[in-house]
Formats: C-alpha cells, structure tokens, sequence
C-alpha cells in the first residue's frame, strides 16, 4: 500500500510496513501451529487422567491478539497456550492437575527431552526456534467461560488468571476504531488494498513498542527487561480510539510519561480483566526493573517527539532506524519505493492537477508515465 496525500498517511504506512515486516512469518506459524495441535492431541489421548474430562486448549498472548513480533538475534519466540479444565476439577489439588499435566508430557518421547517446569506453566524448548508456555487451569465457575484458577507452584495454591478474557478485552480496545487512517486512505485514493492485512493501529503499536524494548534492553538494564503484558496492557488502557499508528504510539508513550511523572511510588499495571492479578509485582522485589522500565519510556517519547518536528527523510529514517533497526526500516522504505512503480507502471498513479502532489490517477490527475531506462 502507498499513501502520498499526506505526510502523517505516509509515515502511517510506513510504521505499518515496518510492523508487518517484525511479525512472525506465515512459515514460522504454521510450524507453531502444527507444536501446537500434536500437543493438544496428546493431552486428548491421555487415558489416565484427562480422558473423561472436558477441556479447551487455545493460544493465548500475543498469537492470540495479533501483536507477535520476532525475536532479536538468539532470543526465542514465546507461544503461550492454555489447558482450559470445565468445572468440576476442584476436588483436585493445583499440585495434582500440574503434575498431570508433567505427567503426561514426560511419557512422550520427544517432549520429555524438551520439557522445563516452571511456576505456573510447563515449558517445552524447540531450541533455536520457540518455546510453548503450557499454563494448566481450572474454569472458576459455570456462568464465567474465561477465568480460571491456575496452580502457582511456589505458592503451593490455586491462582486467578483470565487469559481469554483478557484477549477478549485487548480485542475490543483495539476495535474502538472502525477504520483506521490508512483504510480511510485507501478508499478516497481508491488505491489497491494488496497485502494490507488491517490489523488495527493499536495492534501495530504495541509490535513497534515491543520491538523497540526488545532492542533497548539489549544494551541497558539487559536482567530487568520489561513485560510484554505490562507493555500490552498499558497500550490497551491508554488507547483512546486513535486512527493512526503514530498518533496511536504518541498517546501510549506520552500517557506513561506524564503517569511515571506524578506518581509518587512505581506505578501499578493490574490485569484488566482479573484486578487480583498484578502484573508488575516483581518491580516491588527488585526497583530495577521499575527504573528500565521508566528509562526505557523516557527515551522513546523524547525520540518520537522529534520525529513530529518533520526533519525531513534523512532526520526521520535515522531516528527509526535508532528505535527499531536499520534492517526493518530499510526493508519498509524499499517497499514503499517498490509499491510507488508498481502504481507508476500500472498507470494508477497520477499527479492532481489542483494541488500538484502524487496521487491514484483519477479525474482530478494526469497520469504518471511509467520510468524506462531511457526515461521515456
């Protein structure tokens, strides 16, 4: 897609094309989803334990939301996915349905070379490529679908989480907007919509800003990375129905800026859909990962600020390529000049007579001619 109207629609496509190229690739989900099933098909087939029960195993995170982002260097992709137990589990202990579920993944062959327990989830390396957070749990109550009581091993007690619920919610965060500025753009240029995904601008913020963290904390504060479900959940709270991606980031940052600022201790981010769930709770144990954090945002807001002064290419592809990699925004540059041919040589892109800017070839344009090697 290009959009050459304006330059807030320009640098809009931009960002989106830079998140579209950070997300994981459709070869990269297909091998997860494929994990994904065998495990959930292996648990089904249980004949010990969870055979006569009724469950739901589904994703959850980022897969579930659309917010994946690739991971730096040697870092792994994390898939979360949950074993949703229906009512009538609570006669078992949290350390029972958590040992089942070890249980069963160390009788198959290949997982019980992969398997790491940990607190709350089991964990199943694919080295080199991802890992599956397994997150067991147990449905609270008939009338509520979503949460759940999940056994946290250290505490040796059930838990609430809502991981569905919270999905449901970021989803309708992100869909407070109808049709985002470059949907808008595209109508009125009547421009073709190929490979536009439309995924929503709050979806594509929470890519950039989770990028952005990524490499960030490679050179600071590298133990005391910040969430991204404290990212997530911030950008949902925050979101107020923007059209744009830049605007969109700039309320994001610019609210945890002026938050951080007056508040007298470390903010607070709770689940949204679970408020007994605090998602910085360990910013409490160690203040470290509250100061990143706080640096972290700082650092962005004063980079985006200066993207909004409209230097000029050289200003603003330096400035992004220093947020989010030289490589991601080079490739996004590169598909906007690839795009800007494609419409030149196809005669869909004209010049408008009235105001003299590049625009879709209509009524109001003369058409551009296509470049040839001789410039003819």
């Amino acid at each position: 897609m290009l959009l050459i109207e304006e330059k807030r629609t320009q640098i809009d496509d931009l960002l989106d094309k830079m998140a579209e190229n950070l997300q994981l690739d459709a070869t990269r989900q297909q091998r997860m989803k494929q994990h994904y099933e065998a495990v959930k098909d292996w648990i089904e087939a249980d004949p010990v334990f969870f055979g006569p029960y009724k469950y739901d195993v589904y994703p959850h995170g980022s897969v579930r939301i659309l917010t994946t982002v690739k991971p730096v260097e040697r870092e792994e992709f994390d898939l979360d996915i949950a074993i949703h137990l229906k009512p009538g589990m609570g006669s078992h202990s949290p350390a029972r349905i958590y040992a089942e579920v070890k249980r069963r993944l160390e009788a198959h062959e290949t997982y019980k070379g992969m398997l790491e327990p940990k607190n709350r989830c089991l964990r199943l390396n694919y080295s080199g490529d991802f890992h599956m957070d397994i997150l067991p749990g147990v449905q609270e109550s008939e009338w509520d679908e979503n949460k759940l009581k999940v056994p946290d091993h250290d505490l040796g007690r059930w838990v609430s989480s809502n991981p569905r619920g919270y999905a449901d919610w970021f989803l309708a965060k992100a869909n407070l907007v109808k049709m985002s500025l470059l949907e808008k753009a595209l109508r009125a240029e009547n421009l073709p919509a190929d490979n536009f995904d439309q995924k929503k601008p709050l979806q594509r913020a929470v890519q950039l800003i989770k990028r952005y963290r990524d490499l960030y904390f490679q050179e600071r504060f590298s133990d005391h990375k910040t969430s991204s479900i404290v990212l997530t959940t911030l950008a949902g709270m925050y979101y107020t129905g923007e059209e744009s991606i830049f605007d969109t980031v700039d309320n994001i940052v610019s609210t945890i800026g002026r938050e951080t600022a007056v508040a007298e201790k470390r903010i607070k981010v709770f689940n949204p859909v679970n408020p007994q769930e605090d998602f910085t709770d360990k910013w409490e144990d160690d203040p470290r990962y509250y100061i990143g954090f706080k640096a972290f945002c700082k650092h962005l807001q004063s980079e985006w600020q200066e993207l909004k002064k409209h230097h000029g290419i050289p200003d603003e592809s330096r400035i992004l390529k220093g947020l989010f990699g030289e490589s991601v925004v080079t490739k996004a540059y590169q598909s906007q000049a690839s795009h800007l041919e494609e419409l030149r040589g196809g005669g869909k892109l004209g010049i408008n007579r009235t105001t003299g800017i590049l625009s879709a070839a209509g009524s109001m344009a003369s058409t551009v001619k296509p470049n040839t090697f001789f410039g003819a």
